[in-house]
């Protein structure tokens, strides 16, 4: 055993965060809640499957010290879900087993083990205790002693009995909650505050209320009615509407609001308000369970098909515990006499407690007969619900459970009565516990399966863990194919548990693999670097794609999801889809011919800040940081790229000016769009290459000074001198109103550590991007003081008829007040680009954005800009960390979220290979910070069927005007985006496909088009003269004209089709096979 002396649970000060390291959890939870993992010390009893999992999301969760207790030694039976031991550890005690590699996860954590029989000292001194697979008595037991401690030790029971699992968490008597559901506070701008009863608060015409009725709400910054500042709590909202909410609060005796100053303006704030929750021992909940308790209000029910759930499993565990104490141990597995005796004593419990609940048997023998076996699945499921209670209990925030959760996938086991014995008997492998629940038949078509997992970062490296442990592509003939195009960083490490220190910088899909096989060596893996797109097509082909038996989704990002969701659609394949954000999760079964598709969900449009708050009239932090975000890019990117191209590229000017002019001189058709688009990277390359160049770090100095004056001083002057305090807008209301703030201009102050950080951050920046060659790289504002005194800055004059985007002018205003000198500027900046024979030594080397990196100082000016700019507009700072979240669009992401969510999908895919058409598929919408668990069935597919619309031919003149067209389809009742129709009668010329569909379906085809890249190729219009020609020749070789290194067999063609009535036909996709 290896002791250690416990510290302080309660002494969270002094806790230092690798804030790289915990950056994603660190945005889904806040620092606060890791500061307070960090000070904890954790025990879990019992490091079965369900207890590994628990200790794993612990870990990687960064607690001061975790104890893994377990008296009991490994057995063949705990491979299938314990993914830390092996067939070599069988005989060893499983804690001691397991240390090292859960030691290995985070090397910051003191691990103790503890292997003699479970007892009440071992868990002195520790903040949380979490007991898996343990009695009820020995529970009992250690839950008094728990809540007889000061404070109460926070105790938490988990199990998993085959298809189904229980928590129960007891967090003491008096247990607050400090914020019940994690999300930020809604905020909102104050346009004007009523003298009212019920004060009536409006907000701008361009902002909604976001408040609902019965949240309480704060104000700040008040002007007039300042008497809100200072109120002696929260107020409640009592009534809404789109741009005003009312709240129970008199103001009939307040100040009148007004608006005295233009760089600020009140705002209200949702108050987030604690909640008191008093838990029940184990003892007392364990006979009358309150399930009304549940935060949700759906007392315990996360499934609308199963109500009256809860209760039945309750009285099952019930049962199962008192089957144990009568028995010594759970019911034999596939034991008949053992499911009857169990039936019984849950009819006995029922009496003796009075439980109102009717009994399924089916239910109940089911539960009997897999109730020793642990499912990877389901261990990933709890154990990561549990995880993150574990934060909960230390930290205060999120609802914990209240005080159980039982979660059961019943439908996914099969009918026993209908199986022969020897299918559900074990056969002596590290499956046996699997075998026993779903068969030996299923266990051998899992071996073979032919999968594709695309990602291989967090959600890969759990759907792995969980694959290697169900035996998935672990048999002769299976495979798992992998690809990831990512490297490893130092902050996947704290979620992504199948890397460690030593592969940052490595591919993930390489690394993964080699981790995947030390937990099963059987497991066969093609670990690819490829990113799934269209220009991997070559790689991942119609083949490839032809022979899968699923594929898996673990992508961060909408539109590889597309892509794959499409290629899933086209073949045909069951695609298992999931994702996270935070303490939310989602999964999706894609299934052919019975599901919507993940592209077939439309998700809501994300609100985009104008380009004029942005540029001239931010009013919050994230408008600051944008603007930095973009600012960076250009320079040292965007604009560096262009610059280093024209460097290398001795073509260049003769490039870009044949885009805009022909051999022979004369424009070409879309000259003047290619000239707006030269004159902007010419712009960005004379910036870089006449007016910013440097030779020298002292240059670079004196550039970022000037750079300091641009943004913050003649940028605002320029402002404020075209839009002054007393401007009116084009209705005659003042300019300056709410959102908008009045800005002041910032005078430079080498003394200013903000100001000193926007120097030093461009200025290394500047030297790296020339490469210049006296640079040294230095954060010592003593060596940048001495230049920056001697610097001369010009003196700014603002002038006038300058543009300022307000916002105000439609796209059309400022279309007709572009430049329509476009090319004779492309002339004047082609000539007067550096020569370079001038500068033969001249390098730039672009940048591209890396947010997780402080060395580079990229997040250094980004942060600087930011912030300097709040300053101008009175604005809030935030500190580099927040910077860093805000502008580096970092995803939050859980380790605990994580493996739920993928413990999820793999019960869809054990569904899906028992038998697609009989099984209850779920989705799933979950939020652990709730906690809530809603399983849902996926929407069908939905049909595209003969309908008529309406269209308004002349919508200007006479609107009035409508005519109704009916559409038709094929086949007549319509068709899903999984119907097909595939012509494969040879290479047909035009004219024969053509009249393909007069034959077949009765219908004229009047236009053929195929896509190629991104431009639409007509075959074939009846209205297009010159298209006719195409008629006698084949149709690969029409293709083929235009797209000359295609070696495909098939073609896409879209057709437009009409009836005898001449009705428009609609078809699904159409294949068409040479």
């Amino acid at each position: 055993r290896r002791l250690v002396k416990m510290p302080d649970p309660m002494n969270v000060e002094g806790q230092e965060v690798d804030k790289d390291l915990y950056s994603r959890t660190i945005a889904a939870l806040g620092e606060d809640v890791v500061r307070a993992v960090a000070s904890s010390t954790v025990f879990i009893s019992g490091l079965n499957g369900l207890g590994c999992e628990v200790a794993k999301n612990v870990l990687l969760g960064g607690v001061k010290v975790l104890t893994l207790h377990d008296s009991k030694d490994i057995t063949l039976w705990d491979l299938s879900s314990q993914f830390y031991l092996s067939e070599k550890d069988i005989g060893k005690n499983r804690a001691a087993a397991s240390l090292p590699k859960l030691q290995e996860l985070n090397t910051a954590v003191v691990v103790n083990v503890q292997t003699a029989p479970l007892n009440t000292e071992m868990i002195k001194g520790h903040t949380v205790v979490v007991l898996v697979d343990k009695t009820l008595d020995e529970c009992i037991s250690i839950n008094n002693f728990c809540r007889s401690q000061t404070p109460p030790i926070k105790f938490i029971r988990v199990d998993v009995r085959g298809a189904c699992g229980q928590i129960f968490a007891d967090f003491g008597p008096e247990f607050v909650v400090n914020d019940v559901n994690g999300e930020n506070p809604h905020s909102g701008i104050i346009y004007h505050v009523s003298n009212d009863k019920q004060a009536v608060i409006t907000v701008p015409n361009d902002e909604q209320v976001e408040f609902g009725i019965g949240e309480w709400v704060t104000f700040k910054d008040v002007e007039g009615m300042t008497e809100l500042n200072n109120l002696p709590g929260p107020v409640k909202v009592v009534d809404t509407a789109m741009y005003n909410f009312k709240v129970d609060l008199d103001t009939t005796s307040f100040g009148k609001y007004e608006r005295k100053s233009l760089n600020r303006y009140g705002t209200v704030i949702e108050a987030k308000l604690p909640k008191k929750l008093e838990f029940k021992s184990l003892e007392e909940n364990i006979k009358n369970p309150d399930f009304s308790r549940d935060p949700n209000q759906f007392n315990g029910v996360f499934d609308f098909d199963k109500f009256g759930r809860p209760e039945l499993l309750h009285l099952v565990f019930n049962a199962l515990d008192e089957y144990q104490r009568q028995k010594g141990d759970l019911p034999a597995t596939q034991d008949a006499a053992a499911a009857d005796a169990l039936v019984q004593i849950a009819k006995d419990c029922k009496a003796k407690n009075g439980f109102d609940v009717e009994i399924d048997e089916s239910i109940v023998r089911k539960i009997s007969r897999t109730a020793r076996a642990i499912l990877s699945p389901m261990a990933s499921i709890f154990g990561g619900i549990v995880g993150q209670e574990v934060a909960k209990a230390v930290s205060n925030k999120h609802h914990p459970v209240y005080q159980y959760v039982y979660l059961d996938s019943i439908e996914m086991l099969p009918d026993y009565d209908s199986m022969l014995p020897e299918e559900v008997q074990p056969t002596g492998s590290r499956y046996d516990a699997q075998i026993t629940v779903f068969g030996r038949s299923f266990q051998g078509k899992l071996g073979a399966l032919n999968l594709f997992m695309v990602g291989c970062g967090a959600l890969g490296c759990e759907l792995f863990k969980n694959f290697a442990m169900m035996g998935v592509a672990c048999g002769p003939n299976g495979k798992v194919t992998v690809t990831d195009d990512d490297v490893i960083e130092k902050s996947n490490l704290s979620r992504q548990f199948l890397f460690r220190n030593y592969n940052v910088g490595q591919s993930k899909s390489i690394a993964a693999t080699t981790a995947i096989k030390e937990m099963n060596g059987n497991i066969r893996v093609d670990a690819n670097q490829d990113r799934v797109s269209p220009n991997t097509e070559d790689v991942y082909h119609d083949k490839f794609w032809s022979g899968l038996d699923c594929v898996v989704n673990a992508l961060d990002n909408v539109k590889a999801r597309q892509y794959v969701d499409a290629r899933c659609v086209f073949f045909e394949k069951p695609l298992f889809e999931s994702g996270t954000m935070g303490t939310k999760c989602n999964t999706q079964c894609v299934i052919p011919h019975k599901t919507i598709n993940y592209g077939g969900r439309k998700d809501p449009e994300t609100k985009e800040a104008p380009e004029c708050a942005l540029h001239n009239f931010p009013h919050n932090i994230n408008h600051c940081l944008s603007l930095g975000r973009s600012e960076f890019i250009g320079i040292f990117d965007t604009k560096a790229s262009e610059a280093a191209k024209y460097i290398m590229d001795p073509n260049y000017k003769n490039e870009m000016s044949s885009k805009i002019w022909g051999a022979d001189g004369s424009e070409l058709p879309d000259a003047q769009s290619k000239a707006k688009e030269a004159n902007e990277i010419l712009d960005g390359i004379i910036e870089l290459l006449c007016d910013g160049m440097v030779k020298s770090f002292e240059d670079c100095v004196v550039w970022s000074r000037l750079k300091f004056e641009e943004y913050f001083t003649n940028k605002i002057k320029q402002l404020i001198f075209s839009c002054p305090k007393d401007m009116v807008n084009s209705s005659g209301a003042p300019f300056w109103s709410p959102p908008k703030r009045f800005p002041t201009m910032l005078e430079f102050n080498a003394d200013d550590a903000m100001h000193m950080n926007f120097i030093i951050a461009a200025s290394n920046l500047k030297a790296r991007l020339y490469n210049v060659s006296d640079y040294k790289e230095t954060r010592d504002p003593s060596f940048f003081k001495p230049i920056l005194a001697s610097v001369v800055v010009p003196e700014f004059q603002p002038k006038d008829g300058v543009k300022i985007e307000t916002g105000e002018r439609s796209a059309d205003d400022r279309d007709s007040n572009s430049n329509t000198d476009a090319l004779q500027q492309v002339k004047n900046k082609l000539a007067k680009l550096p020569d370079l024979k001038s500068h033969p030594n001249l390098k730039v080397s672009p940048m591209e954005f890396e947010k997780d990196d402080d060395t580079n100082f990229h997040m250094d000016f980004i942060s600087a800009f930011a912030n300097l700019r709040a300053r101008n507009y009175s604005i809030e700072e935030v500190d580099k960390l927040q910077a860093r979240l805000i502008a580096g669009r970092i995803i939050p992401a859980l380790a605990t979220t994580t493996s739920m969510v993928t413990g999820f999908v793999c019960i869809e895919m054990i569904k899906y290979f028992q038998n697609p058409d009989k099984a209850v598929f779920k989705d799933l919408q979950a939020n652990l910070a709730l906690p809530m668990f809603m399983q849902i069935d996926p929407e069908s597919a939905p049909k595209t069927v003969p309908r008529t619309i309406k269209k308004v031919p002349d919508p200007v003149n006479h609107p009035e005007y409508v005519e109704e067209e009916d559409l038709k389809t094929i086949p007549a009742d319509g068709f899903t985006v999984w119907d097909k129709i595939v012509i494969d009668k040879g290479d047909l010329t035009v004219q024969e496909f053509v009249d393909f569909w007069k034959n077949e379906y009765g219908v004229t085809c009047t236009a053929i088009g195929v896509q190629i890249g991104d431009a639409a190729i007509a075959f074939y219009n009846q209205f297009m003269q010159g298209t006719k020609k195409n008629l006698p020749c084949k149709m690969s070789e029409v293709y083929k004209r235009y797209n000359p290194d295609f070696t495909g067999t098939y073609i896409l063609p879209a057709c437009s089709l009409q009836n005898d009535d001449m009705e428009d036909v609609e078809t699904p996709t159409v294949i068409f096979k040479f």
